[in-house]
């Protein structure tokens, strides 16, 4: 960073690497690839920061993908809110992990679908530590609905943890998969 030149240069070095592997992807089986991870998100670097050294390589690796013929989700763990518009520039297609302020995170779901679902689809939102590991089917289903309700005005969501989970109880795992099923657009 304080040597921009220089970062660039590294960059643009991995940039060539990354689009030639992302020619791999061509044929492959898939709906969807996720890029990013927790580099992008807004707790490690600025907005700013991603603008000058994340989003011009992100987006064209987003615009190979789609030449592929793949949808692409932009992982910005954590912290997302002030990259929404970002992610969009991007060319994403979709956002993870929208982490709620529970579990560290900074996501509001309905404000982030007021502000880009009809731009983005999301994936995540659901805070399994209050819901699997310490709720209730009843509390797990309010859950559930909570945040397809929130997601409601766009019908872009899969609902998901927002990470990783080793607890849970079987009924709060059940109460979650027979919510989901009643969320329909």
């Amino acid at each position: 960073m304080d040597e921009p030149e220089t970062l660039h240069h590294i960059l643009d070095a991995i940039l060539v690497k990354t689009l030639k592997a992302t020619r791999f992807w061509e044929g492959a089986r898939a709906d969807m690839v996720e890029v990013g991870g927790g580099a992008g998100s807004s707790t490690v670097i600025s907005p700013e920061f991603y603008r000058e050294f994340g989003l011009p390589y992100d987006t064209a690796q987003n615009r190979l993908f789609h030449e592929i013929g793949l949808k692409v989700v932009n992982h910005f763990c954590g912290g997302l809110m002030p990259m929404l518009e970002l992610a969009v520039e991007s060319g994403a297609d979709g956002l993870e992990t929208m982490t709620p302020p529970s579990m560290g995170g900074d996501c509001n779901l309905a404000e982030a679908s007021k502000r880009v679902g009809d731009r983005l689809f999301f994936i995540g939102g659901f805070d399994q530590n209050a819901g699997f590991e310490r709720g209730n089917p009843a509390l797990v289903r309010r859950m559930v609905f909570d945040c397809f309700e929130a997601t409601r005005d766009h019908a872009g969501y899969i609902i998901a943890p927002s990470d990783h989970f080793f607890f849970g109880d079987p009924a709060n795992l059940k109460a979650f998969t027979d919510a989901c099923k009643e969320c329909v657009y």
